[in-house]
């Protein structure tokens, strides 16, 4: 049986997405093939806090160890973090701890903004760009056995920060209890994440990863708070991810929640409940085949297709749908560190943008960013495709 990481409920098994990879993990070689790791990805629901959680046996460390994704790549995700670091600044907080902070993308506006921040990641050579950048940033998990020496040279944050983060920790209550430990008096804990009621009802099943076990409804972000000493207090709609939520904790003895948030949860529960996750499941499989049939007819055509972006996701809808380098020749990725690498299990070739290259057909994995994709590539007129649903764009 599988319990519940937010409530302790047991949860149902709805749906598996077969054998996947580590989303997140890129080979370069034959010898790297050979020693990817597959392991069914099964999707547990729990229908009392609305939270959805993938089991598995990996140890926690080697997802990030060689992590490959550099935030700051993406103009769209740079201008997040810079609008987030004017509504920190308008707080006036004397220090800002960044938990995640990966290449600096909320560390750099920070500090243009004369906020004193501190960053912590897992990935040395993540961490590396971002200190090599200026942007102080300490390798290593969020525990104690860095909390407590950074609390010694820094003092307590008046914010933490976890952006796109929380879904990674094998338990979310150390989280709150690592926060507890190092926040300032009246403190402030701001995290966001995919939100599940957008995974739902976009078919976003793609961004289900070993990478992220964890996928929140507010409602179970506001049950892990509450038992860990906090109650959130806002949460506002945000874009990144295809969808995400930002949530606004403090203590329990410290605030009142906004009166919003028990409608905001009764709404959600009513809409993640009352909703068929394998109907939606259904349809997503039906536009992952209609994906696969259009490449059939692309090549038939002799259309010149490729794709670009190859996040997480990218990993997600080859693997399910069996689409390989055949099929897609080429994914295009503006992260340096991809770039002369392969996509996880199916290892399409990553390659860096060209704008010599020519191509009938883009398939824009990283559709939140279609905007500044569609500015850069100009050349030969392709016809843009968001792959799921498999639509124009």
């Amino acid at each position: 049986m599988i319990f519940c990481k937010a409530c302790g409920s047991e949860m149902a098994s709805i749906f598996s997405l077969g054998a996947q990879p580590l989303a997140n993990k890129y080979p370069k070689s034959c010898k790297e093939f050979a020693e990817e790791i597959i392991k069914d990805l099964n999707v547990f629901f729990c229908s009392d806090c609305c939270y959805c959680y993938l089991p598995c046996d990996i140890e926690r460390a080697l997802f990030f160890e060689d992590y490959y994704y550099l935030s700051s790549v993406n103009t769209e995700l740079k201008r997040h973090f810079e609008k987030l670091a004017d509504q920190i600044a308008l707080k006036k907080p004397r220090f800002v701890l960044d938990v995640g902070s990966n290449d600096g993308i909320l560390l750099e506006p920070l500090r243009l903004r004369n906020i004193s921040c501190v960053g912590i990641d897992p990935s040395a050579n993540v961490a590396a760009i971002a200190n090599a950048a200026g942007n102080e940033t300490i390798v290593g998990f969020f525990d104690t056995d860095v909390t407590k020496p950074l609390r010694e040279r820094h003092g307590r944050p008046d914010i933490i920060v976890a952006s796109s983060v929380f879904t990674h920790f094998e338990n979310p209550y150390d989280f709150f209890d690592v926060s507890n430990g190092i926040l300032a008096a009246n403190g402030e804990i701001i995290i966001e994440v995919e939100y599940l009621g957008n995974i739902l009802s976009s078919l976003g099943f793609e961004r289900f990863y070993f990478d992220r076990p964890h996928y929140y409804s507010i409602k179970s972000l506001s049950v892990i708070a509450e038992r860990s000493g906090f109650k959130l207090i806002k949460t506002e709609k945000i874009q990144p991810h295809g969808g995400s939520i930002r949530a606004w904790f403090k203590r329990s003895t410290e605030t009142d929640t906004e009166s919003s948030i028990e409608a905001e949860i009764f709404d959600e529960t009513q809409h993640i409940t009352t909703n068929n996750f394998l109907e939606y499941f259904r349809l997503f499989r039906l536009e992952c085949e209609k994906l696969k049939n259009a490449l059939y007819l692309f090549h038939k055509d002799n259309l010149r297709v490729v794709a670009y972006g190859c996040p997480a996701r990218f990993s997600t809808i080859t693997n399910f749908a069996d689409i390989d380098h055949q099929l897609i020749p080429a994914v295009i990725d503006d992260s340096p560190l991809k770039s002369g690498r392969f996509s996880p299990g199916k290892h399409v070739p990553i390659v860096a943008y060209d704008s010599s290259t020519r191509f009938d057909i883009c398939l824009v994995f990283a559709y939140e960013y279609i905007e500044s994709i569609k500015m850069r590539v100009r050349t030969g007129s392709p016809v843009f495709y968001k792959p799921i649903p498999f639509t124009p764009i």
